[in-house]
This record gives C-alpha cells, structure tokens and sequence, in this order.
C-alpha cells in the first residue's frame, strides 16, 4: 500500500532530521542552583546577623557594631565569590547579575551601618536601615526572576493561584533553598 511507504518514508526522515539539543538555559539553570548549594551557609550568616539587629531594633550600638561589622567583610567576599560565577546563558546572566547588584546593596548598607552608629548618627542609622530593606527587596525581585526562568524552563512547577508570586522576604538559604527544582 502505498501510504505505508509514504509514512515509513515519513517516519525515516523525521528519524534523520537533527534534534533540537536540551535547553541550554535549563542546563545553565540546573548547574546554577548546584553552585548555589554552596552559598547557602553564607547567606544564613548575613540573614541572622540582620535578624539579630533588628530584633534589638539597633537600640546597643555596641551589639550592631560587635554583629555587622564581621559580616561587612563576609558580605564583601560574598559579592566576590558571586562575582566569579559567570553562567552561560544571558537570562541566567541577566538574573545572576541582579542577585549579584542586590548582595552588594546589602555590603553598602552594612558598612553604612557601622559608620552610622560609630559616628552616633541616627538619622544616617536610619537612611542605612532603608537601603538594606531596598537591598531585601532587591534580592527578593532576583529570586522572583530566579523563579520564573525555572518555571519557564520547566525546572519548577508553577505557584498555586492563590499564592503570591513575589517571595515576601529573601531566603534565608539563598536560591538553592528556595528554588530546588522539582525532583530533587
């Protein structure tokens, strides 16, 4: 018969036709929140001396300054192991370097900190307060955009309807914790 022919002639070229290789992104992605394991330890460093802060509302400036002033230099060397992370494809690239911005903003706001409390300026205190809080919701915004290039590569299922689409705060384990693919 001759439509056997033509589907097995079909069959035969689709067979020989180049497959389109795995997404590269996904690939960048997966190798990404590997890397990001490792910067979990860190992040919960810096996370706990904000909490720790905050909770005492900077009221000892003894406590604030004997709390940041060890995770100004672990900020700083964070940055700059984040620095030396280049992931290959541009919209990872896009999002790692938006983490990258917002981890600085928060070394900044830490060192603005200690310089504020050290000259026992409030008002300094208090703009410093402010640009760490613009540094979480900067970080919050790349873990967002972390997120959605995973849902969009298929490496994370999509949030409930009725869950918000913004973290409300950053991880306290950075993007491995928060954004472990499905599956593992």
């Amino acid at each position: 018969m001759p439509w056997t022919f033509f589907f097995s002639l079909f069959l035969l070229l689709l067979s020989a036709c180049p497959r389109p290789e795995a997404d590269p992104t996904k690939a960048d992605l997966t190798q990404y929140i590997e890397t990001a394991r490792s910067w979990a330890k860190t992040e919960l460093q810096i996370n706990a001396a904000i909490a720790k802060v905050r909770e005492d509302q900077f009221v000892h400036d003894d406590l604030v300054i004997s709390t940041l002033r060890p995770i100004v230099d672990v900020s700083q060397k964070y940055v700059q192991q984040l620095e030396s992370h280049h992931p290959r494809t541009p919209p990872l690239r896009n999002v790692h370097l938006e983490y990258i911005e917002a981890w600085r903003a928060h070394y900044l706001a830490f060192s603005g900190m200690i310089d504020a409390v050290e000259k026992k300026d409030y008002i300094q205190l208090a703009k410093a307060n402010d640009e760490l809080l613009a540094a979480q919701n900067a970080l919050a915004d790349a873990l967002t955009d972390l997120s959605r290039l995973m849902q969009e590569t298929g490496l994370r299922s999509a949030p409930p309807s009725n869950q918000q689409s913004r973290p409300s705060a950053p991880s306290p384990g950075g993007p491995a914790s928060q954004m472990a693919p499905k599956g593992m």
